[in-house]
């Protein structure tokens, strides 16, 4: 009995220990976190990048209060003669034979959805605050291009200043040093991201009103059939995705600052390798390969609005494929920095 008392207080004891190692160890990695996190705030271009998003809503809501009156339009006849010009267009379309059939496919989506509005009496022109943030969606580009300059950065301007070699002669392990790098940047991507998002939906319903949550939003799905889903259900899917996307642009930045020792040379091939990557896929959209390609899957929103660049691609095998291009970027990231040298 007494030999067994001593070895449960033993194994207490070392279970004790452990977890206390992991605690300090967790709370090493939140320092860590927490120093590169005042790093990024501390750079006035940080706060121009929350600003700039907010100056761009406030005068385009501006704009179109001053400009438009949104009451008393006559949508039901604006939007047939808008019915009738892309028929007209899709004529065209048709006619100008081979590489239309991209215009094609979007023209017919755009006719079935105004039918079907019309059919409904679904008018969309209707402002609330929902329909504001889906307009401002494509904001999340902009937001992409300064966490780039973010990401780029981190890792790069360590080594540009010299500063790595401070980092590097503190009592943590490489790994997590770069770790905090990481984590502290994708916080600010998913923190700028969730601010603007804040934003929109303050001024969107200061501007046009908070309803609007039951409000229907007009898919064609694959079938080629005009549905609805409420627009609140596209609107807080869309943002779901959007974390996603962030959080590879994040690793692909991240990677491409660890990898080259100028933070300028980072931030230049990053934005190159990010804006040329959309026109890689449009030049190579007929390749069997092309749907294993890292940028045909990064825009996860064609899932919720049904407009494939690359046939045959699913939700489930674009997340698979995003997954498997994340965690090499990661191992790619770590492996580098792990054996880079730091001279003196």
């Amino acid at each position: 009995m007494f030999q067994a008392s001593v070895k449960n207080r033993k194994h207490w004891k070392r279970n004790s220990s452990k977890q206390q190692r992991k605690g300090a160890e967790s709370m090493k990695l939140l320092s860590l976190i927490h120093n590169e996190w005042i790093k990024i705030f501390n750079r006035p271009r940080t706060w121009i990048f929350f600003i700039i998003p907010l100056l761009i809503m406030l005068g385009v809501t501006i704009y179109d209060k001053v400009n438009n009156d949104n009451e008393q339009r006559e949508w039901k006849q604006e939007v047939q003669a808008e019915v009738k010009q892309l028929e007209k267009d899709l004529e065209e379309a048709k006619k100008s034979g081979v590489g239309a059939e991209q215009a094609v496919s979007y023209l017919e989506s755009d006719i079935k959805k105004k039918e079907y509005a019309l059919e409904n009496n679904i008018s969309p022109y209707e402002k609330t605050t929902w329909t504001f943030i889906k307009e401002f969606a494509p904001i999340s580009s902009l937001l992409g291009l300064f966490v780039i300059i973010v990401a780029s950065d981190i890792v790069s301007n360590e080594f540009s200043k010299g500063t790595i070699k401070m980092l590097l002669i503190r009592p943590f392990s490489r790994w997590k040093i770069l770790l905090s790098k990481f984590l502290a940047t994708l916080g600010f991507a998913i923190t700028l991201w969730l601010v603007t998002l804040f934003f929109m939906w303050v001024i969107g319903g200061f501007a046009y009103g908070f309803g609007g949550f039951s409000q229907p939003h007009i898919i064609v799905d694959s079938d080629g059939a005009a549905t609805e889903q409420t627009l609140s259900n596209y609107v807080l899917s869309t943002i779901g995705l959007e974390v996603i996307e962030l959080t590879v642009l994040v690793t692909l930045s991240f990677m491409i600052s660890t990898i080259f020792i100028s933070n300028a040379i980072a931030i230049g091939i990053a934005m190159l390798v990010s804006f040329m990557g959309s026109t890689f896929v449009m030049l190579f959209q007929s390749k069997d390969w092309i749907k294993y390609s890292l940028f045909a899957n990064m825009d996860l929103t064609q899932f919720l609005n049904k407009e494939f660049l690359i046939e045959g691609l699913t939700l489930p095998f674009s997340l698979s494929v995003l997954a498997v291009y994340t965690a090499l970027m990661l191992a790619v990231t770590f492996m580098i920095f792990q054996k880079r040298d730091v001279k003196s």
